[in-house]
């Protein structure tokens, strides 16, 4: 439908207000619907889609009810607007969005930019008089502050935008009235504009010149000298050089300021109107290209790019930086235009192709410039430095905006800068090093609500509404890249019997995922083709290099490992392409690729890098973290010596991991990175690199108490079968042996029992020293693994069975801390089992003599793990008071320590404890505790245990009507609860291959 001009009006312009057709003034309503009303109407006549209204409402951080919050404001807004009229609804409805579907012109706020832009070019036809009217009628629409009380991201944007255009309106007012030789008509006025923008200079120089035309020389002497101590006092900043000018020639009595200046001729239609010192004013220039029509977001860049190039000081520059393809051009063209009346002699433009290969010659650029500002072909100077002195002079007493497209370098764009104290330049480039800036923006991806919002508003809302799964994998996919972005909802929009889960399918496949993100003229590989066209050799081959391994990020210490460098000589590679912005530095010394970035290096890498070359780059990597691991596990493990005894040789000294807690963190932080090299390791044939992710799998279960491993679960699984093929017995059995330690709390447990019934069968009995202390070990720790197991299944026979085995072998290693940990397992075994109630005094003794030898071993994890098996003993005896002192001991030692799988695993005990004595309140407190610190163990086996206890808590709750409170909830939200987690107990025990009721 298109719109409705029934004499329905809206106001921004002071506080929110619609009229009716006959004129009846009303409020829209609360803040909330004012701000909506607000958005719609600055976008009269457009579709504005419901998440843009959320990021107009909350930018970023809406509430879960945001978009029923929308759906309630437009029903009461209908309510209220449309009922002053007939007919179909102002706000209409339509593509997941709404339209406001009134004229541009029933909106103060657009008919005030209107009349500003005809005053502006019948000046510049020289009809004052028609200007004249054309900015009295559009500031009497003012009836105060514009957008009052109205918070949100773009109220308060469009504020700040609104005042200024009224500033400047007001400026172009009074500077017409002075050109007309109306003084005293502009005096009281200047004197009113300078009580509400008392620091604009502009304003002072009108004072100082309409009072000296009016005869009035020792007050416009005066205005100067109260203009520079306002200045002075206020912001400590001396006046600008045009109120010195201004100064200097009243004081020599300058007869050239007396007279107003003539209109101009019918002749000169490029001529503007004179500026206050009666000089004539140069052509205004147009270049801004035209904005992108689909601009989405960026509501906090653009206000603080309108702010610095608004409320600027004197020679403001502005850089905008960033990525390829990341929008920079398209931000600096909406705020251009957004900001293009706080300079009303015009706007140049220049694309300087820098990272084309090609770029513009600042001596060119210079010459269409000074064409535009109306120089003469035969007085633009030769020479570049004379063209840039030439433009300097020309814009010195100027207005003007420069907006500096796709730069080069600081060389390319100096010679541009404009010199003049009232202009101002907005630069886009993809790096701008050591650039004298008044601000640098440096400009990231889109935030997934507003690319979802884009590839709505390409593609059609209608995609976002029918697969919105579909479109936040897609978005994700494309990095939040805007051009991505692009691309991929024009193929859509030119696809319509395609969905957008088909073209997710295809993007998926990083091999060709560049080959997807073309269509028509835009392709994404070919921006990131530009920037590596301006690498030397030695940098496009490190930056191949480095995306080899799968690391999400790295420092220079893995760089230098991987690109075979010195840490400084690998830093400076990394700096070279982060300057080319081919790199994203995230922290001092630390670096990432973005998605689309690496999937392009990896692609180049496949093209250009042989296999072995590639695998090698691979192998660094798993070496560098291997050597690193190995280092976090001597600083942090009592038995780190026999287990990092027979590690294969490494050549890399690995990371700098620091001493206890420092280095656990280490090794937090970078697992996810180990399991994606191991993974990457498992698919290639290079033994070595299979061999050192062996070792690292090895490892790192020493970490499982204060670390999740489910993250390592494929990559354990996948590395097994690549050892069968590529490496010999140990490797694989040890293999065999990571995957089962790993795989027990995670998936299946029959899978992690194969894996270490394996090892056992690949490596023996076992014995001490034998010919491997590795394979000692393995066989060792897999039958205390094997005993966890059937324990777990309530299977008490066989595990005490292998934990007796684990026993044995730990004596004839005549290592007694090896053999009091094995010693904890097996009475962890004992004191369970239902069939040796009777030996639970036993079990309580031997766990309190352990409890001293781990003591004296400072054995932090052991000890507190038999402190709980102590507990545990009590607990089957009945003795419940005397468990819970021991567990309480334990969850806080745990917790203290951070070895949350043992604080979780005590935490369950606890609550089921009270649980049995038949106290659930009590209970509940623990169990949510329990459920909360298993999702940070990321353990099935925890989560289902934490999960199966806060089920029964709730459902006893319920059962002894005490379900209330805040905790429990009404009676009947209990009963859901205890369901709800029950059934999440269930679902996790049965995928783990155990009876619902565990141990």
């Amino acid at each position: 439908m298109g719109t409705i001009d029934d004499g329905v009006r809206v106001r921004l312009l002071g506080p929110v207000r619609f009229l009716s057709p006959t004129g009846e003034e009303g409020s829209p309503g609360t803040p909330g619907e004012q701000a909506l009303l607000a958005a719609l109407a600055l976008r009269a006549g457009r579709l504005v889609t419901a998440d843009q209204l959320i990021e107009d409402l909350y930018h970023g951080a809406p509430p879960a009810s945001a978009r029923r919050v929308v759906v309630n404001y437009v029903h009461r807004l209908r309510s209220r607007i449309d009922s002053g009229h007939d007919g179909a609804s102002l706000i209409e409805s339509g593509d997941g969005g709404y339209t406001l579907r009134l004229p541009a012109d029933a909106v103060d706020a657009l008919r005030f930019g209107r009349l500003t832009a005809q005053a502006r070019q019948s000046a510049v036809g020289g009809q004052q008089d028609l200007a004249l009217a054309q900015l009295e009628e559009a500031l009497g629409m003012w009836h105060g502050a514009a957008l009052p009380g109205l918070s949100g991201p773009n109220a308060e944007g469009q504020r700040r935008i609104l005042t200024e255009q009224h500033a400047t309106a007001l400026e172009h007012h009074l500077e017409l009235l002075l050109a007309c030789g109306r003084h005293d008509v502009a005096i009281p006025r200047i004197l009113r504009a300078l009580e509400t923008h008392r620091y604009r200079e502009r304003l002072h120089a009108f004072l100082m010149t309409a009072l000296y035309r009016s005869g009035r020389t020792a007050e416009a002497l005066d205005a100067y000298t109260s203009a520079a101590t306002l200045l002075a006092e206020e912001l400590g900043i001396d006046a600008g050089a045009e109120l010195r000018q201004l100064h200097a020639r009243i004081l020599a009595g300058d007869p050239g300021l007396l007279a107003a200046a003539e209109p101009a001729s019918a002749g000169e239609g490029r001529a503007a109107a004179p500026a206050p010192d009666g000089s004539r004013a140069a052509p205004r220039p147009a270049q801004l290209p035209a904005p992108p029509a689909d601009f989405t977001g960026r509501y906090k860049q653009i206000a603080e790019l309108t702010t610095v190039l608004t409320d600027r000081d004197a020679h403001t520059v502005v850089g905008v930086t960033g990525m390829g393809g990341v929008g920079k051009t398209s931000l600096a063209l909406h705020v251009a235009h957004t900001v293009a009346d706080s300079f009303p002699d015009g706007q140049l433009y220049a694309d300087l192709r820098g990272a084309d290969g090609e770029p513009a010659e600042p001596r060119d650029v210079l010459g269409g410039f000074l064409a535009a500002l109306g120089t003469p072909p035969e007085r633009i100077p030769v020479r570049e430095a004379d063209r840039a002195a030439l433009f300097r002079s020309v814009v010195g007493r100027r207005s003007l905006l420069i907006v500096l497209d796709n730069a080069h370098s600081v060389a390319q764009v100096q010679p541009l800068l404009p010199g003049g104290p009232r202009c101002a330049a907005l630069i886009t480039a993809r790096a701008l090093t050591a650039m004298p800036a008044t601000a640098m923006l440096r400009l990231g991806v889109l935030s997934p609500r507003e690319a979802v919002a884009l590839i709505g508003r390409i593609a059609g809302a209608h995609r976002v509404e029918e697969e919105p799964g579909a479109v936040a994998d897609l978005v994700a996919v494309c990095g939040y890249l805007p051009l991505a972005l692009r691309v991929a909802a024009a193929r859509l929009a030119v696809r319509p019997s395609w969905s957008v889960a088909a073209l997710l399918a295809r993007v998926s496949d990083e091999a060709r995922l560049m080959g997807e993100l073309r269509a028509g003229d835009l392709a994404v590989d070919a921006v990131f083709e530009l920037s590596c066209s301006q690498l030397t050799p030695e940098q496009e081959r490190a930056f191949m290099t480095i995306a080899v391994p799968h690391w999400h990020e790295w420092g220079a210490q893995e760089a230098a490992a991987v690109l075979g460098l010195s840490e400084l000589d690998a830093e400076d590679v990394l700096e070279s392409l982060v300057d080319v912005a081919l790199l994203e530095s995230v922290a001092a010394g630390r670096y990432r690729f973005h998605d689309l970035i690496a999937a392009y290096a990896r692609g180049r890498a496949r093209a250009t890098l042989s296999e072995r070359e590639r695998d090698l780059a691979v192998r660094s990597a798993v070496d560098f973290m291997c050597s690193s691991l190995v280092t976090a596990v001597v600083e942090t493990q009592p038995l780190s010596q026999p287990l990092t005894h027979e590690i294969h040789p490494r050549s890399s000294a690995g990371a700098r991991v620091g001493r206890g807690p420092a280095a656990v963190e280490w090794v937090r932080a970078n697992m996810p990175a180990m399991a994606a090299l191991v993974e990457q390791a498992a698919a290639t044939a290079d033994a070595t690199a299979i061999a050192l992710s062996v070792d690292i799998l090895a490892l790192l279960p020493c970490f499982e108490d204060s670390i999740p491993l489910a993250t390592l679960a494929r990559a354990a699984t996948a590395i097994v079968d690549t050892a069968a093929d590529r490496c010999d017995q140990g490797v694989y059995g040890t293999a065999h042996y990571s995957a089962g330690v790993i795989l027990r709390h995670h998936v299946a447990f029959d899978r992690s029992r194969g894996h270490l019934l394996r090892t056992v069968e690949i490596f023996g009995g076992g014995r001490w020293p034998g010919d491997s202390t590795r394979r000692f070990l393995a066989v060792l720790f897999a039958h205390s693994m094997l005993a966890d197991l059937h324990h777990q299944r309530g299977d008490f026979t066989d595990a005490r069975a292998h934990a007796g085995l684990s026993v044995a072998l730990a004596e004839t290693s005549g290592d007694h801390r090896l053999v009091a940990r094995r010693r904890t397992v097996l009475l962890g075994v004992e004191a369970t089992d239902p069939a040796r109630r009777s030996e639970l005094d036993r079990v309580g003794e031997e766990c309190r003599d352990l409890a001293a030898t781990l003591t004296e071993a400072d054995d932090l994890k052991w000890l507190i793990t038999v402190m709980m098996i102590e507990g545990d003993s009590h607990r089957g005896a009945g003795r419940h008071e005397r468990a819970v002192e021991l567990y309480t001991d334990v969850v806080e030692r745990a917790a203290a320590s951070g070895h949350v799988r043992i604080e979780t695993e005590c935490l369950c005990r606890l609550g089921e404890v009270f649980l049995e004595g038949g106290d659930p309140a009590a209970a509940l407190a623990h169990a949510r505790r329990a459920v909360e610190r298993a999702t940070l163990v990321q353990e099935n086996l925890i989560m289902a245990r934490g999960h199966r206890l806060l089920g029964s808590v709730l459902r006893a709750l319920g059962t002894a009507g005490r379900g209330g409170g805040p905790d429990g909830g009404a009676g009947s939200d209990v009963g859901e609860e205890a369901d709800e987690q029950l059934e999440l107990a269930a679902s996790l025990f049965k995928e783990l291959g155990l009876p619902g009721h565990g141990v």
